[in-house]
């Protein structure tokens, strides 16, 4: 059975989406089968992997059965769109924004049928706190959190944690943090930065990633091609952290497995 994995930090603008498909990709390129699941309305993570699905028929609406909302519609057989052998998608569209908590168990009972299928799901979540976001923590083994050494980001991260607790005791007591790495990180470092760097680390001692993944305007060029920045341009991603991270949450993994 896959592990499932939610990618999450209750503030916008933290790169979740990059990192998502970053972290997946290079997980694809080592031969585990990977699913990813957009849970923002927006579908930034569907557009940039299979930008074709938005103008299939039916997908805006959610009645395809590679949207995201379909597996909310009643315990169904979801259909992934298959990019590669070992990358698959579920896209999103406005109509997410339409789940309710009803909806909870009629997507799980959904992922049931088709998750055995892979290593890895991801769940790339939405910035804001709902019924997504407590879906997607409902249903995964891990939640890795994607914070900036920035006041608001790290405001996230600790309501993240809140949720985070709530949901293991109320609802999935499987639920474990694998950890917080943080990301968009500047060179050089600014005094802010350090900081805040610093705050979050005594906050969460054993939970921030030894490794950092660094700004680069690289990671916006390969997502406008549809890649990972191992694929893109793979000097860049040794060189700002993503190799690096990728064998610390390897390391995570299974450590807390």
């Amino acid at each position: 059975m896959g592990k499932i994995i939610a990618i999450a930090n209750q503030k916008g603008g933290v790169g979740k989406t990059s990192v998502t498909i970053n972290l997946g990709k290079t997980m694809a390129s080592q031969g585990k089968r990977c699913l990813f699941l957009d849970f923002d309305p927006q579908n930034n993570l569907g557009d940039a992997l299979a930008p074709e699905l938005a103008s299939m028929q039916g997908f805006a609406n959610g009645d395809h059965p590679s949207n995201v909302f379909f597996m909310f519609s009643g315990i169904v057989e979801a259909q992934p769109f298959v990019v590669t052998e070992n990358i698959h998608v579920m896209g999103s569209s406005k109509k997410l924004a339409n789940v309710t908590q009803d909806n909870i168990f009629d997507f799980a009972d959904s992922l049931d049928k088709i998750k055995d299928r892979y290593d890895f799901i991801f769940i790339d979540c939405p910035p804001s706190v709902g019924a997504l976001q407590h879906t997607a923590l409902a249903v995964s083994e891990k939640v890795l959190i994607i914070s900036q050494a920035q006041g608001q980001s790290i405001k996230g991260v600790h309501k993240l944690m809140t949720t985070q607790s709530q949901i293991k005791k109320r609802l999935n007591p499987q639920l474990e943090v694998v950890g917080i790495v943080i990301n968009l990180s500047e060179r050089p470092e600014t005094k802010n930065q350090i900081e805040k760097e610093a705050e979050l680390r005594k906050d969460y001692p054993s939970l921030v990633f030894e490794s950092k993944l660094y700004k680069t305007v690289r990671v916006s060029e390969a997502l406008e091609n549809g890649q990972a920045l191992v694929e893109y341009a793979p000097s860049h991603a040794e060189k700002f952290g993503f190799n690096a991270f990728a064998d610390e949450f390897l390391t995570r993994l299974e450590v807390n497995s």
